[in-house]
C-alpha cells in the first residue's frame, strides 16, 4: 500500500521580489520556511521606513514597469493585489524636453509605434524616417542569429545622427538595462523590445506606481504566505549552507529539502557551500554592478511638468516622474539617474541641487525644495553586457540549491520582471527535481 509523501520542506533565503515570487510558487505544494535579514520584505524594491520628511511615501528607487511585465500582474493576482490600485496605466508616450516627443496610438502593434513617431513632436520628418530605419534594422538584427555586440558599436555601424542617440537611444538603453552605451548587449536591448514595445500596443504601456512598493507586492505577498502556513522569519541572516549525506541542505542548524537562494548576488555567493567549484565562485565575483540615483523633491507649491514621465537628455536626472499625474500630492517630483556611477560621483546634497535644477529649467517659478531625500542603491543591477551566459548551476542543483534572482534571466535586463520570473523558475526546477528524487526512491523500494 502506498503511503502518502510528506510536503517537501523548502527554505527560502532572500525576501526580494524573486524570493517572494519562489516562496508563492512554493507555499501550495511545500512547507515553506522565508529568511530575510532585513526588517522588511522586498529587497532592492521596497518602501523606506521611518520618517518620510512629508513626501507620500519613498521607495528605495522609482520603478517604472510595462504592460509586457506579464510575470509581475500574475504575481498580483495570486496574492490579492489589484493592478489598476497600484498603477497608473499609460500608453506609451516618450517626453524629451524641448525635444523628441512622440505617443503610441490606438492602433494594433506595430502601426501603435509607426504611427507615433511619424506624428512624433520637435523633430524633422528625415529624422522620423531615420528613426523608423533604425527601428526597422534592430527587429532585423534580432530575428537573426548574429554575434552580440555593444550597441555603442551598432549605433556606430548605423552612423545613427547624434540627436537620435542623445534623445532616444541612450535615454532607452540606460533606462532599460542600466548600462552604458559602450558596454550594453544589443541582444538584450532587442529582447526587451521585442517582448514588450514590439509585441503589442498593452505591453508597450508604462504602469507608474501610485502606492508605494511594499503595498504593491511585498505586503500583500507575506500576507498570502501567512495565510498559507508559511515561516517568515525577519532580521534573521542566514550562515553558509551545508548539505547532509542524504542530500538535504542545513540552514542555520536546521534541516530543509532544498533552498532557494533569492538574495543579491554579492551576497549568494558567501551562502553557498564551502567546497563550491571555484568556477561558480569566479562567476559571482566577476559580475559587474551600476548604481541608480532617486531624488525626491517637495517643493512649496505645484509642480507643472509637461507629462508624468519628462524625460531630459541633457540633464543631471534622466527622468522626472510628477506624481500629481498619478493622484499623489502635485508639490512632489522624483527623479530618476541610470548609470549614477557613470554620470558622476556626487554627495546627496549635490544630487538634489543639480536635480532642482533640471527641474527649474521647466517650472522657473520654483523656489528651493522643502525637502529632498537622496537614495542611492551602488549595486543596484548587474551591468547587461554583450554575449553574457546564464551560470552554470548543475552543481548547486545537485545539492538541492536554487539561486533566483532578476540578474540570473536568460533573456532579460536585471528588472523587477526579471526578478520575478526567475523566482518562480527555480521554484518550479526545485519541486520538480525533489519529485523526481522521490519517484526514484519509489522505484528503488519496489525492487
Amino acid at each position: 500500500m502506498n503511503t502518502p509523501h510528506l510536503r517537501p520542506k523548502i527554505a527560502v533565503v532572500g525576501a526580494g521580489w524573486a524570493g517572494l515570487s519562489a516562496a508563492i510558487s512554493l507555499a501550495r505544494r511545500a512547507d515553506v520556511t522565508v529568511f530575510e535579514a532585513g526588517r522588511q520584505a522586498g529587497g532592492r524594491a521596497r518602501t523606506l521606513a521611518g520618517n518620510t520628511d512629508g513626501f507620500s511615501f519613498l521607495d528605495n528607487g522609482q520603478h517604472i514597469l510595462l504592460g509586457a511585465y506579464h510575470g509581475v500582474l500574475t504575481l498580483m493576482e495570486h496574492i490579492g493585489a489589484d493592478p489598476e490600485a497600484a498603477f497608473c496605466r499609460l500608453p506609451l508616450q516618450w517626453h524629451m524636453y524641448e525635444g523628441l516627443q512622440f505617443q503610441s496610438t490606438n492602433l494594433p502593434s506595430p502601426l501603435h509605434i509607426l504611427t507615433g513617431i511619424l506624428r512624433a513632436k520637435n523633430i524633422s520628418f528625415s529624422l522620423k524616417i531615420r528613426l523608423l530605419s533604425d527601428m526597422a534594422a534592430l527587429q532585423h538584427y534580432a530575428r537573426g542569429k548574429r554575434a552580440d555586440l555593444a550597441v555603442a558599436q551598432w549605433l556606430r555601424q548605423r552612423n545613427v545622427p547624434r540627436r537620435l542617440v542623445a534623445e532616444f537611444w541612450q535615454p532607452l538603453v540606460w533606462g532599460a538595462l542600466n548600462t552604458p552605451l559602450e558596454h550594453a548587449s544589443l541582444r538584450v536591448l532587442c529582447n526587451v523590445l521585442s517582448d514588450g514595445v514590439w509585441a503589442d500596443k498593452s505591453g508597450s504601456d508604462y504602469l507608474l506606481p501610485k502606492r508605494d512598493l511594499g503595498a504593491i507586492i511585498a505586503e500583500p505577498a507575506v500576507a498570502k504566505l501567512k495565510q498559507c502556513g508559511a515561516d517568515i522569519r525577519l532580521e534573521t541572516r542566514v550562515g553558509r549552507l551545508k548539505n547532509l549525506p542524504d542530500g538535504r541542505v542545513v540552514v542555520n542548524d536546521e534541516v530543509f529539502d532544498a533552498v532557494i537562494v533569492a538574495v543579491a548576488p554579492y551576497h549568494a555567493v558567501h551562502l553557498f557551500p564551502e567546497d563550491t567549484p571555484d568556477y561558480i565562485q569566479t562567476t559571482y565575483q566577476n559580475l559587474q554592478y551600476h548604481s541608480i540615483t532617486t531624488v525626491y523633491l517637495r517643493y512649496a507649491v505645484p509642480v507643472h511638468l509637461p507629462a508624468p514621465l519628462t524625460g531630459l537628455a541633457d540633464g543631471t536626472a534622466q527622468w522626472l516622474v510628477y506624481r500629481g499625474a498619478l493622484g499623489l500630492p502635485a508639490n512632489e517630483v522624483a527623479a530618476v539617474i541610470s548609470v549614477s556611477d557613470h554620470v558622476g560621483a556626487f554627495k546627496s546634497q549635490e544630487w538634489a541641487e543639480k536635480v532642482h535644477a533640471d527641474v527649474k529649467r521647466i517650472c522657473p517659478y520654483l523656489d528651493e525644495p522643502k525637502a529632498a531625500r537622496v537614495i542611492t542603491e551602488k549595486r543596484a543591477t548587474t551591468a547587461c553586457l554583450p554575449d553574457s551566459a546564464t551560470p552554470d548551476f548543475a552543481w548547486l542543483h545537485q545539492r538541492r540549491i536554487y539561486p533566483a534572482g532578476d540578474y540570473l534571466h536568460p533573456r532579460y535586463p536585471a528588472t523587477l520582471e526579471a526578478a520575478v520570473q526567475s523566482g518562480l523558475t527555480s521554484a518550479e526546477m526545485c519541486l520538480a527535481e525533489i519529485n523526481l528524487k522521490q519517484r526514484d526512491r519509489d522505484a528503488q523500494s519496489l525492487l
